[in-house]
């Protein structure tokens, strides 16, 4: 088949983990079909580097950012959107993520390449259908925004709620009318795909999970020695969840920590990190910021931590410390929905205390911390691994292609 993958933002250089599960994508479909990435940048550099993955079977159509074309662009957009936003209740961010001019790119890229599929990354194409008439149209929804809502407002409080729960009604109603508009809907894990396909906006829809993968053999859980007392802690601090996981860590888990071992050390990985997020992490907490290769930070801590209390889709940062054989300590919000079993492959903690309890158990037990490092690592081999994923991928694209009336998740 022709495939293309439409994403609103370019994927390359990987910055974040919808990134990295983009590019596997990519390289999965790739073995047995023809890909074209269809993206927008926001920089004439970023557009350029897209073109460092074409070869053989991935190709690139990438356009600049409208907005990002000028000084003008920007007053002009941003009025633009603005008054899309107030007159016709279409948040400013969707009207960024898809212009339509991008919009238009797919569609003609779709007719000049005959594709026979478009995935179509993030619920904000919603009015995609619009402009294309002769390819299949699947819609990639990486999170289920409106069951991830609930836990961003009571992470907040006061004036800042309810302008928050305003917008988010806003967004919720983007996300349904993409849910309405297409047929075929995929999410990043078999929960979500049962969560929609539970919903009524989902009724008559045929829903399945993506299958997920990581190049395993670009991680060696040996190639690098592990350093005493160092928890890792990495994200996007853009995302509000990890603001909140961090927020959380450094003042409920991370003191109850250095008190009973004043040799730990927290070091936070990541882009996005503000300086009221530093001023207020207290000591032992170092800031590296983003780095292209996560892999000997992986390597190097004695374990790393997802604090989170709500997130949505899949944390690629738990498939990459499985694939290094990191040893993890999680709430369960962090791992939820990846398949993976409390006490075997991960430590699964409720509370700040329980989550300390759990790191200095850790950090003081290596024997303990190699198990769940090494069970990881084959969780990562039987269910994530680049070498089963093209076959996984062609057995989504069998059901997606030869539906079955009324067809609903894990059928």
């Amino acid at each position: 088949m022709k495939i293309i993958v439409a994403i609103p933002y370019a994927p390359w250089p990987v910055t974040k983990g919808t990134g990295r599960l983009i590019m596997n994508l990519l390289d999965g479909l790739a073995v047995n079909h023809d890909v074209v990435l269809v993206a927008v940048a926001l920089s004439g550099g970023d557009v350029e580097r897209l073109r460092e993955i074409e070869r053989p079977r991935i190709a690139v159509r990438a356009m600049l950012a409208p907005h990002r074309r000028g000084a003008f662009h920007r007053v002009y957009y941003k009025a633009r959107n603005v008054a899309t936003a107030v007159l016709g209740g279409v948040p400013a961010p969707v009207s960024y993520a898809a212009p339509e001019e991008f919009l238009r790119l797919i569609a003609r890229t779709a007719e000049e390449e005959k594709a026979d599929l478009i995935l179509a990354s993030y619920w904000h194409l919603y009015r995609l259908s619009e402009y294309v008439e002769n390819s299949k149209l699947v819609l990639v929804t990486h999170d289920l925004d409106y069951a991830v809502n609930p836990g961003r407002l009571r992470a907040l409080g006061g004036i800042a709620r309810f302008i928050a729960a305003n917008r988010l009604r806003a967004l919720e109603r983007i996300e349904r009318m993409a849910y309405e508009r297409y047929d075929t809907i995929l999410t990043v894990t078999p929960s979500d795909a049962e969560t929609l396909a539970r919903h009524p906006v989902a009724a008559g829809k045929a829903v399945y999970p993506l299958p997920l993968a990581l190049d395993l053999a670009a991680f060696n859980p040996g190639a690098f020695e592990r350093e005493r007392n160092t928890i890792l802690f990495m994200g996007s601090f853009y995302a509000d969840f990890n603001r909140d996981a961090f927020r959380y860590f450094t003042a409920d888990v991370f003191p109850l920590v250095l008190a009973r071992n004043p040799a730990a050390r927290l070091v936070i990985v990541g882009e996005g990190v503000a300086e009221s997020l530093r001023a207020g992490a207290g000591p032992g907490v170092s800031f590296t910021g983003g780095v292209e290769d996560i892999r000997p930070y992986l390597g190097r801590c004695s374990l790393m931590v997802l604090p989170l209390r709500f997130c949505g889709g899949v944390r690629i940062r738990m498939m990459e410390a499985a694939a290094m054989g990191t040893p993890v300590v999680s709430t369960p919000a962090g791992v939820a929905g990846m398949g993976l079993e409390a006490g075997r492959d991960y430590a699964e903690t409720r509370s700040p205390d329980e989550m300390a309890e759990a790191i200095l158990r850790l950090l003081a037990d290596h024997g303990e911390a190699r198990r769940l490092g090494a069970n990881a690592r084959r969780w990562a081999e039987e269910h994530i691994s680049m070498e089963s994923y093209p076959a996984r991928l062609e057995a989504l694209f069998a059901a997606i292609m030869t539906p079955r009336q009324g067809q609903r998740a894990g059928e």
